[in-house]
């Protein structure tokens, strides 16, 4: 008899069978790997108890946890154990358990070695990092948080057992979450803020030096080479530069192409819809048939000068426009000041938020701890967006005296509102059900929560191996 184990595994990545291997070779098992079809198979030889235990032992100690890991069932078999090795390739991911280990272990040869390389997950060939990012104890306006003592870290943020998982998992991804610490809040002037795990062997370097300098963290500019967020049991990858399933180039137009990508993931092959939320490359709803893949409906440019030209055109808004100026005056001579902010620096901008930009809008939002916002317009003119109904409802609620963040909050589950919406039309229209989610507009949790509470019977996919944006 033999124990078989069967492990869901969300990617084509094969560094946590590898992990697998190397711990059956350590421990002495007569055991086999298969990876085949995002299926890791497990054989072990369930009579030698001594090295079964060995197995365990070492899989306790040194196996990482994987963000791409899933469902997992063990059965006993009465199977043939194979003969064979499994290899993997060679990948941009952390030090694993094993080689901390050697790296901070003053009897290690391999102490505080910066030329440390990682060969545990039965790779043949080493990944070589030519990181030069600069860590610093001084904060400048946009860094990360490198967390330099996980003892510390519940003194310094408000994390989930779950994201602390998707945190110090192989991978090391960069995710946000809540300032805990008083002290770090007054030092940055914010409440949310981007934090990673040492991601490899010079970052770990650094993080040990100030450990033992009694700083448990420091400060470096991120590079969104693997920004995820963690929503209820959603794993997913906003942006990435490694790990993340490259794109095969199928179409020249970024979008599409990403989104045939994806039809493929989830094996929607003939038919699928997809909505995609981006602030950086724009707004837009694309549909998949057995004949043609393209865009239905794209939001148009944001053009702050058109937008007040338009609401000045119309009485009831340039009404609305003449009451906020006598009252915030200011904000729209900030405004009228320069015609390229972008439709979020602009929202930014009448909320009076300090910094103008998505995150900052997004951060905001995030305040607000209650269920259910305003009623944020988001009306649609001739195929696009009307964009002067979303700044005149916002203009209205900061007259009528609503919170900053209670606003923010509600556009954001406006925006969730009007994807469903616009889905469940364009559902009707080509009478397809498959549908995609794309965009890192996702990256704010109050959208992305309420496209899954809200539209859970439509069942959304969500990539767990594709980045949803570049």
């Amino acid at each position: 008899m033999a124990i078989v184990q069967t492990i869901v595994y969300n990617s084509d990545n094969q560094y946590f069978a590898g992990f697998l291997q190397n711990i059956i070779n350590q421990s002495g098992i007569k055991g086999s790997i298969d990876f085949k079809d995002n299926t890791i198979t497990l054989v072990l030889d369930e009579h030698n108890t001594k090295a079964l235990e060995k197995f365990s032992e070492l899989s306790t100690k040194y196996l990482p946890h994987s963000i791409f890991l899933d469902k997992i069932t063990t059965n006993s078999k009465d199977i043939n154990i194979e003969d064979k090795q499994f290899k993997s390739d060679t990948y941009n991911i952390a030090p694993c358990p094993k080689c901390l280990e050697d790296l901070t272990d003053p009897s290690s040869p391999l102490y505080l070695d910066d030329s440390l390389v990682c060969k545990h997950y039965s790779n043949e060939n080493a990944f070589y990092d030519s990181d030069s990012t600069f860590f610093t104890p001084h904060y400048t306006d946009g860094c990360a948080v490198l967390v330099a003592d996980p003892s510390k870290i519940d003194e310094l943020f408000i994390m989930t057992d779950k994201e602390k998982e998707v945190l110090y998992s192989i991978e090391k991804p960069t995710i946000k979450v809540t300032i805990q610490s008083e002290e770090l809040k007054d030092l940055t002037q914010k409440t949310y803020i981007n934090i990673k795990a040492p991601y490899n062997v010079r970052s770990t370097l650094f993080a040990l030096n100030a450990k033992d300098s009694d700083i448990p963290y420091i400060f470096f500019q991120d590079t969104n080479d693997l920004k995820i967020i963690k929503v209820q049991e959603n794993t997913t990858i906003i942006k990435a530069s490694r790990v993340a399933k490259s794109l095969e180039i199928i179409d020249e137009d970024k979008s599409i192409n990403r989104f045939l990508n994806i039809c493929k993931d989830a094996n929607f092959n003939n038919v699928a819809i997809a909505a995609n939320l981006s602030y950086s490359n724009g707004i837009n709803f694309l549909t998949k048939t057995e004949v043609t893949t393209k865009k239905v409906i794209t939001f148009q440019d944001f053009k702050l000068k058109d937008v007040l030209d338009q609401m000045n055109s119309n009485e009831v808004r340039a009404k609305l426009l003449d009451n906020f100026s006598k009252k915030h005056q200011d904000r729209l001579v900030k405004l009228q000041s320069n015609e390229n902010y972008n439709l979020f620096e602009t929202l930014c901008i009448l909320l009076d938020i300090e910094k103008a930009s998505f995150e900052s809008l997004s951060d905001k939002s995030l305040e607000f701890r209650g269920n259910g916002g305003l009623k944020v317009d988001i009306d649609y003119v001739e195929n696009s967006v009307d964009y002067s109904s979303i700044l005149g409802s916002v203009m209205s609620f900061i007259l009528a005296g609503a919170d900053t963040h209670y606003i923010a909050y509600s556009i954001f589950e406006a925006f969730g509102d009007m994807t469903i919406s616009t889905l469940n039309q364009l559902k009707k229209t080509f009478k397809i059900d498959n549908i995609i989610m794309m965009g890192d507009m996702f990256e704010n949790s109050i959208l992305y929560s309420r496209i899954l509470s809200k539209y859970q019977l439509a069942n959304p996919f969500f990539s767990k191996q594709f980045a949803l944006d570049d």
